[in-house]
């Protein structure tokens, strides 16, 4: 099982002009009633880490985070690599051509994939601040650079290819310097989810995982902070639980841990 979720702390990296994530301990210790008691506070905004946008995020009208069927949250692992264009290139946008290249190698894109773009931006996210993974830490979004998803590209995905969920290890779809963000004005309307900032996609495999997005449902949500994560397939596994008993009982736990949070 693979993680794809970067953990939430105070300090990390957050959009311009979004209130920063804040972790507060309201109890961690014996209380006056004779027992150990943990509980904490958190502020965030709803795109905060990983975390996924829903269509209404940029499109009025569509399917607003509660509103995003579950199956449709699931899918094939697919993995597009950039990082020999985006290395000397911050502001590197993928597109067609860098699909059609990755399918003359490895195959058709598969419908109903989780289609992963890795930028090498990921590798950033925690080790060298938000100056070197946004390209500003001032609140200036004029001064944002890493590379995304050219809307040439987008518009080849919408017409070529059927997929639910798009994820990069960046801080948008849409490149850094992207005004009008194209990207998220092509695909969202096609109900296609997008996952910003996901991590550690140098352990998933190029093809065959199964990527699972589970957002925490805000009722009436742009988006929402996800835990996103991979069951590589592997048939001689001696393990008897199938991917689908996997997923329930993580889904279930993270159900009963964010109802004690509150």
């Amino acid at each position: 099982m693979i993680e794809l979720t970067w953990r939430l702390e105070n300090g990390m990296a957050h959009w311009p002009g979004m209130v920063p994530y804040n972790f507060t301990i309201v109890d961690r210790g014996m209380i006056p009633d004779g027992f150990y008691l943990e509980l904490n506070n958190i502020y965030l905004a709803e795109h905060t880490g990983t975390h996924l946008d829903a269509p209404a995020h940029f499109i009025q009208g569509a399917w607003r985070l509660d509103q995003v069927p579950l199956q449709n949250l699931v899918g094939p692992g697919v993995v597009v690599d950039v990082r020999d264009k985006t290395r000397d290139n911050p502001d590197y946008e993928i597109g067609p051509q860098d699909f059609q290249d990755w399918e003359r190698e490895h195959g058709r894109i598969p419908d109903g994939s989780v289609l992963m773009l890795r930028t090498g931006w990921g590798e950033w996210y925690w080790d060298q601040g938000e100056t070197a993974y946004l390209g500003t830490d001032d609140g200036n979004t004029s001064l944002l650079h890493f590379p995304g998803l050219h809307p040439d590209g987008a518009q080849w995905l919408a017409d070529n290819r059927k997929m639910h969920v798009i994820g990069i290890d960046t801080g948008s779809m849409d490149y850094g310097q992207s005004v009008q963000k194209m990207s998220h004005q092509i695909l969202l309307p096609k109900r296609v989810v997008f996952i910003e900032n996901v991590g550690h996609l140098d352990q998933l495999p190029i093809t065959g995982s199964t990527v699972y997005a589970m957002p925490i449902l805000i009722g009436e949500g742009s988006g929402g902070p996800a835990r996103v994560f991979a069951i590589v397939d592997d048939r001689t596994s001696a393990c008897s639980l199938t991917t689908s008993t996997v997923a329930t009982v993580l889904l279930a736990l993270s159900s009963a841990i964010l109802y004690n949070m509150i």
